[in-house]
């Protein structure tokens, strides 16, 4: 039979597939073999701890760990203040760590805690000064116990203060770092399909406000009108669905470029998509979907 009816080995990505206007998804499985990714919505990672080895999740995270993994609670800072930035970058002040006590490899499993949730590895060493930024409340687990979160303001990536309030994530962004070149791994979670893209020196591209996950300090970003003021450009951003603004990612010039992650899905559009199936529901004469509460297990 032909050579094309056998499928490809797994490499960890999909190699397979043309990168389509330079995007790609990420990894699934670390060169090391230390962690894998099953599932993409609302998947799993698990992760392998040699013995000694430790890893974190966010509060809520844990779906599994073997006996002789022992579980237990930190800050999720340095100190409390440390602890304070975290939680204002959209993290619980605590953090679940995991630590292998026993002497054969043991394995830790991690869920996101958002619906639609899709895990995206970082490598933190891979990217400007071992930092990224992302949304708020991006951090899901980490390889280690080293890699820390804080909020930050987000101006020093944008063109301008109307970037700063209309260009995709809010004026307060989460950083996620590491001095640990060894734990350099972190997990972040997202909604729907994830992809990334290496944007060049001096490149833009323009997309949806709600899209951008994290991005490199490398990557500026401003915020541009959907249409101008003539009749079109109005027509254009009242029943063009974009809103006002888009988000415009260009590779500052005095850089190599940097990466990008983008999401598929937001929250916004899932509320839209819940209230308009509510508001079906009690037009039909359905009435409103019964309260938590009032179900009986």
């Amino acid at each position: 039979p032909p050579r094309a009816l056998y499928p490809t080995p797994c490499t960890g990505r999909l190699d397979t597939m043309p990168k389509i206007g330079g995007f790609e998804e990420p990894e699934i499985l670390s060169s090391e073999g230390s962690w894998q990714i099953t599932g993409k919505i609302n998947g799993m990672v698990n992760i392998k701890l040699e013995p000694g080895e430790a890893c974190c999740g966010e509060v809520g995270s844990m779906e599994y760990f073997q006996e002789g993994v022992h579980m237990d609670t930190k800050f999720s800072g340095k100190g409390i203040f440390g602890a304070a930035s975290s939680w204002a970058s959209g993290e619980s002040p605590f953090r679940m760590v995991f630590t292998n006590e026993a002497d054969t490899t043991l394995y830790v499993g991690l869920t996101p805690n958002q619906p639609l949730g899709n895990i995206i590895p970082v490598k933190l060493t891979e990217h400007t000064d071992n930092i990224i930024n992302a949304k708020l409340g991006a951090y899901m687990g980490s390889m280690g116990k080293n890699i820390r979160t804080k909020v930050d303001f987000k101006r020093p990536s944008c063109a301008s203060c109307c970037a700063c309030i209309c260009g995709g994530p809010s004026p307060m962004i989460q950083r996620i770092s590491t001095d640990n070149e060894a734990e350099d791994t972190a997990f972040l979670t997202a909604m729907g399909t994830i992809v990334k893209r290496r944007i060049a020196a001096g490149e833009k591209i323009k997309v949806d406000t709600d899209a951008l996950v994290a991005f490199e300090d490398s990557i500026q970003f401003d915020a541009t009108r959907t249409g101008d003021c003539s009749p079109k450009g109005c027509c254009l951003v009242c029943c063009g669905g974009e809103g006002l603004w888009l988000t415009t990612l260009t590779g500052k010039d005095d850089t190599d470029g940097g990466f990008v992650w983008l999401q598929s899905y937001n929250m916004d559009k899932l509320d839209s998509l819940l209230v308009t199936e509510r508001q079906e529901n009690e037009n039909n004469g359905g009435g409103a979907p019964i309260e938590a509460s009032e179900m009986v297990r």
